[in-house]
């Protein structure tokens, strides 16, 4: 039943990849390592058979072995797609449970201005809003390689029809961020060394956080101005 979702030359492009990923842990890994040779084995014959019928019946029958052993990865000693973002899809679950912190309430509607007579506290609430957006954006994003996205990107493209919607998504929504970071901050330096890239990632939190206190002493301040104009006047 499985199969039918899917081609047969699909299905053959995923044992290839499965190979290809057993072979980097085979040489320590006896279960990888009888894994890589058998399902090499099941694809090779099928190159070597000369009888269209006999290459049909092996096709199907590598297929369906493909795809039991697809349906238990698992249990199978390979990286599997998006496993290394396990802690963002944590942390994207836990953000689910809750309404989102960052919904643009009418109120910041820009159009029509502040609609709330104390416009302090809503300037106060939008820097905290749009600062904590970026502040969440890139740090998402640092918890991951740029390298490790690419590869479950590369999964996405090429056998994108055997993953889960929720491994789909949270690749797609990845990057999105990432192109959204990269927009607002611009190409990053292609020769920034670790270091530079650590300070300047750090420097722009701090950045953030330094704004949102700025504003918080200012609103204080004002604050507590009024309530000493007030206490005169009673």
């Amino acid at each position: 039943m499985e199969q039918s979702k899917h081609s047969e030359d699909q299905i053959l492009k995923l044992g290839k990849k499965l190979v290809k990923e057993l072979e980097l842990v085979h040489t320590s890994n006896t279960l990888a390592r009888w894994l890589t040779h058998y399902l090499a084995e099941l694809i090779n014959n099928i190159d070597k058979c000369e009888s269209k019928e006999e290459k049909s019946k092996l096709q199907k029958e590598c297929c369906e072995i493909i795809l039991e052993i697809w349906g238990k990865r698992e249990r199978i000693p390979i990286e599997k797609p998006t496993e290394r973002l396990k802690p963002i899809i944590d942390v994207i679950s836990l953000l689910k449970k809750n309404e989102h912190p960052f919904i643009r309430h009418r109120f910041f509607d820009k159009k029509n201005g502040l609609k709330n007579s104390n416009s302090s506290w809503l300037s106060f609430l939008e820097i905290v809003k749009n600062n904590s957006e970026r502040i969440y954006r890139k740090s998402l994003i640092s918890m991951i390689s740029e390298e490790l996205l690419e590869k479950d990107k590369v999964w996405i493209e090429k056998h994108g029809n055997f993953l889960s919607d929720d491994e789909k998504s949270v690749v797609e929504y990845l990057d999105s961020i990432r192109e959204i970071t990269i927009s607002i901050h611009g190409e990053e330096e292609k020769k920034e060394t670790e270091k530079e890239k650590i300070e300047k990632l750090f420097n722009e939190l701090e950045e953030q956080l330094d704004d949102q206190k700025e504003e918080l002493l200012r609103l204080k301040k004002k604050a507590l101005k009024n309530l000493k104009k007030k206490t005169k006047n009673k």
